[in-house]
């Protein structure tokens, strides 16, 4: 975003057509290989006249908008972002997901102070939709008259840094997206490795991965060359990105409310059996990890579930001749399905694998097959958002909380990814309590030996050791009260070592960000 814009990078760029930016191969730039998403973002540099529909059709699949720039005041062509509004919408309109980034000023207001600019502009929202709001940090404009690193000592970036993201986590339960360039980064933070638990968007103009900056071991999101000013028109092109992985991964990233899927005609929900080895059957009466999905659109109409108890893509199986079963590893022809919303408020699956429906067999006592040419009782379904798993961030170290060797070992916040090792079911317990249930084994979180020993999730039912009481910091974290000793849980050592309850009181260690995406 070195010109404050990103543009469509589906190997196209933008020209002036009139009064409207058209895509056109002349300007077209070279997208790397490997990285089959594209993406745009753009900015008020790109004018008011972006063609979002000729974008789509190139390929993009994402855009970053920008909102806002240094302190929220309101500057000719900074805040809002006179375009924000409609390039989101008709980025929208063009079945794109959409994030909102604010550039960075940090040497005039708090990291805070212009995180809430970012988020009044702009309000997060968990719909399936929205990337994760965006922090811009990178070399200051010329016009500002201030050195690389704002005048400011890495200590002080870090800490404003750290007060921005903090801010975006605390009011939308997100890890904040960071857009920066190594050779910004490591000299005017010190290389701090502080925030690689954040998604990276790395700025790098080469058609080779680039160098990332200190503490990442991976990018999100890569701009890989810049953007050209458009003759005659005042504005430039859009800078081209890729996102690094397939299009699940993006709709992962995006995230969102999961699916559980109820059967109508026997009232139970289908789950990925076995943990997803066996077939998906209409069996379970309450929600599990067994029972929820990604619902992720493909464009064209078209939907995906991904079980979210082993990853896997549910498919038609054998091009519908046989149940459906949550074992794919990527998006093919038996996994897309076509949702049809019926009269009475249910819905329906129609499989592209055979243009069939989706059954609960026999009444829901057997496996769900795509094999109905019509709707009838057992073809019906309906949609019930369960609640969303919770992640535990540390404040000392900004690493997350993980449950180790699929919950044999003692929770330790050490890991920068969320996987199902990451994730916890926040489950209320009478009396003000509430118990954290482990994803990757389904056991629940213990203070051990009363406190004396860290905390593991080794338990099947919640006692006395497994509750604990909620306390809501000043400063939008939180603290977790071990019913077993009335003692605070730690991220020992600064988080090198196993949690444990053994605090009286709440300092930096004993607090934690409590993330719901």
């Amino acid at each position: 975003m070195v010109a404050k814009s990103l543009a469509v990078l589906v190997g196209v760029a933008l020209c002036l057509t009139g009064s409207v930016i058209a895509a056109s191969p002349a300007l077209a730039q070279p997208r790397p290989a490997g990285y089959p998403i594209a993406g745009v973002d753009v900015s008020a540099f790109q004018g008011p006249s972006l063609d979002w529909a000729a974008l789509a059709q190139g390929g993009a699949k994402f855009a970053y908008i920008r909102v806002s720039e240094q302190n929220g005041q309101p500057v000719p062509n900074d805040n809002p972002d006179p375009y924000y509004a409609a390039n989101t919408a008709n980025a929208r309109a063009n079945s794109l997901y959409t994030g909102a980034y604010h550039r960075a000023r940090p040497d005039v207001s708090s990291g805070k102070q212009q995180a809430d600019v970012l988020l009044d502009f702009a309000p997060y929202a968990a719909d399936g939709r929205t990337l994760p709001p965006m922090l811009d940090i990178e070399w200051p404009r010329a016009e500002w008259a201030l050195n690389n690193c704002y005048n400011m000592t890495p200590a002080q970036l870090v800490a404003w840094v750290g007060d921005f993201v903090s801010e975006i986590a605390v009011r939308t339960g997100r890890q904040a997206m960071i857009y920066t360039n190594t050779n910004w980064w490591n000299p005017c933070t010190g290389s701090s490795p502080v925030f690689a638990a954040h998604p990276l968007f790395i700025a790098n103009y080469s058609q080779n991965p680039p160098p990332l900056p200190a503490g990442w071991a991976s990018f999100a999101l890569w701009q890989h060359a810049a953007g050209s000013a458009v003759p005659g028109s005042g504005f430039s092109s859009p800078d081209p990105d890729v996102f690094n992985g397939d299009y699940a991964a993006l709709a992962a990233l995006v995230g969102g409310p999961l699916t559980s899927l109820l059967a109508t005609v026997n009232n139970r929900y289908a789950a990925a059996e076995n943990a997803g080895a066996s077939a998906l059957i209409a069996n379970r009466t309450a929600i599990g990890l067994w029972e929820q999905f990604d619902q992720i659109a493909l464009g064209g109409g078209f939907v995906a579930f991904r079980a979210r108890v082993n990853g896997r893509f549910v498919t038609a199986e054998s091009g519908g001749a046989a149940p459906l079963i949550a074992n794919r590893t990527a998006i093919g022809a038996w996994e897309k399905f076509t949702i049809t919303n019926n009269a009475d408020g249910t819905i329906s699956l129609l499989a592209n694998a055979n243009n069939r429906y989706v059954t609960a067999e026999s009444a829901g006592t057997a496996p769900l097959i795509a094999n109905r040419g019509a709707i009838g009782a057992w073809e019906k379904f309906q949609f019930v958002a369960p609640a969303p798993p919770v992640n535990l961030l540390a404040n000392v170290n900004r690493r997350y909380v993980t449950a180790p060797q699929s919950g044999a070992a003692s929770l330790i916040a050490s890991e920068t990814v969320v996987g199902l090792s990451e994730q916890f079911d926040q489950v209320a317990v009478a009396g003000g309590f509430v118990a954290f249930r482990a994803r990757v084994n389904g056991r629940y979180v213990t203070a051990e030996n009363a406190g004396t020993a860290p905390l593991i999730a080794n338990r099947t039912a919640i006692g006395a050791w497994e509750k604990f009481t909620i306390t809501s910091n000043a400063d939008g974290t939180i603290s977790l009260l071990a019913n077993a000793n009335n003692r605070y849980v730690t991220a020992e050592s600064a988080g090198t070592a196993p949690l444990i309850a053994n605090r009286a009181a709440i300092g930096p260690w004993e607090k934690f960000f409590r993330l719901t995406a």
